[in-house]
């Protein structure tokens, strides 16, 4: 099932929870499931049961709730013996979405992209999980709520956060700085003090997550409607920068099962 936050302020920086149950969870089993780059924060809470998961060189498997703050490269997650969690989706703005809950700034989060929960927030973490494993469905979503207000700091929001519509539906730069009176130098020291990114780049990731989740869900073998719809220069510069964020041709991609393709898109 998937809920919305119910207090405004959280509704800013989460986008869903997404509670998972056995049922549900068997939809990911035998299949390896890959997540690639991009600007959408994801927290995962083991209720039950246990991942693999295999990322930058590293092969662990753990019962401990992880926290992706940002995923440098592929990550190849198996989900086959986890039994019951939550996917807490945080709004496509990076790390400008987790900011006000986390005391550490963009640099020191980047650097550590990929954690445990309770080694970014500490004990308080922990009381929580172990509290959530014995809600019913019904209670968990105030939990949550109750637990990220509790850390909320509003005065973590920032430029981001308040450029938000034209940040997270378009990020088109010249419009913002138009708006804004901003030189590009501006809006670059904004962006790699929030995000952790350059405009450039997020704009980029923003486009690729975009077309990602497109190629999963239709399957569209036809190139040049991406070239089209979103902006590539040509056929050469998309199947580049495909291959550039998940080490696969598009031709490849397409026939791959994605983390993407089965999350739902609530926003």
């Amino acid at each position: 099932m998937v809920y919305e936050p119910q207090l405004a302020e959280l509704r800013k920086h989460i986008d869903h929870y997404w509670i998972l149950g056995a049922s549900d969870l068997l939809v990911f089993s035998g299949t390896q499931m890959l997540a690639y780059p991009g600007i959408t924060p994801d927290m995962i809470i083991v209720l039950d049961g246990y991942y693999s998961l295999s990322y930058q060189g590293k092969n662990f498997r753990s019962n401990r709730s992880l926290l992706f703050s940002f995923i440098h490269e592929k990550v190849h997650i198996d989900f086959s013996t986890l039994k019951r969690c939550i996917v807490v989706k945080f709004k496509s703005r990076a790390l400008s979405s987790l900011k006000p809950f986390i005391r550490a700034g963009a640099d020191t989060i980047m650097k550590n992209s990929v954690a445990f929960t309770e080694d970014v927030f500490g004990i308080g973490m922990q009381k929580l999980n172990d509290y959530l494993k014995t809600c019913g469905s019904e209670l968990l979503v105030s939990a949550l709520d109750s637990w990220f207000a509790q850390r909320y700091r509003k005065e973590d929001e920032g430029f981001i956060v308040e450029m938000s519509q034209e940040v997270s539906e378009y990020c088109d730069l010249k419009e913002i700085m138009q708006t804004t009176g901003y030189s590009y130098s501006t809006l670059e020291r904004y962006f790699k003090k929030e995000t952790g990114l350059t405009p450039k780049h997020f704009q980029t990731l923003q486009r690729f997550k975009k077309v990602l989740r497109e190629l999963s869900t239709t399957k569209n073998h036809d190139w040049q409607h991406y070239v089209l719809q979103h902006g590539y220069y040509d056929q050469s510069h998309f199947i580049k920068e495909m291959k550039r964020f998940t080490g696969y041709s598009p031709s490849v991609l397409v026939q791959m099962p994605s983390f993407i393709e089965l999350r739902p898109h609530y926003s």
